[in-house]
């Protein structure tokens, strides 16, 4: 039976305040029909669909989650995700990482791996025994998720 060893959420505020006011200002300039060439309602609600709300239901926060069984890291409601079974995963192979301010959020792609952050700092990067993946997450809580997941590979 799974049992949850772990779990951190990271919220990123600042993204979904940034896309808010971006979705009140183009409520108001279609209210208001500011501009030489004025947004129709119903662009506008396409347009808050499509740019707004997906990016905000996809990103509005991480989670890190360590069970019994998986280390998993998503994104959101859960369409971005990676589970990695704890037995394999190469602990030999962990560290923490600095991220620099330019390696950005969100889902990226480094020549050290596919990471999942929400912010510049430290990461965990753990290899997979068979090196054809990786458990890459921003965190400042490395040394304690390494710790646990020694623990249940252990067990």
């Amino acid at each position: 039976m799974k049992q949850i060893k772990y779990t951190e959420t990271q919220h990123m505020y600042w993204f979904v305040i940034f896309f808010s006011v971006i979705t009140i200002l183009i409520i108001l300039s279609t209210f208001f029909g500011l501009g030489n060439n004025p947004i129709p309602s119903w662009g506008a609600g396409g347009l808050l669909a499509s740019i707004i709300f997906f990016p905000i239901l996809i990103l509005y926060n991480m989670k890190i989650t360590i069970d019994t069984e998986l280390a998993s890291v998503k994104f959101g409601i859960g369409w971005i995700k990676r589970q990695i079974p704890v037995q394999d995963l190469d602990l030999s192979t962990a560290e923490i990482v600095q991220l620099p301010w330019y390696a950005g959020i969100g889902y990226r792609i480094s020549l050290r791996g596919t990471f999942f952050n929400t912010k510049p700092g430290t990461a965990l990067l753990i290899k997979t025994k068979n090196r054809n993946t990786e458990f890459f997450v921003g965190t400042k809580h490395g040394k304690q998720i390494i710790t646990i997941l020694q623990k249940i590979q252990n067990s």
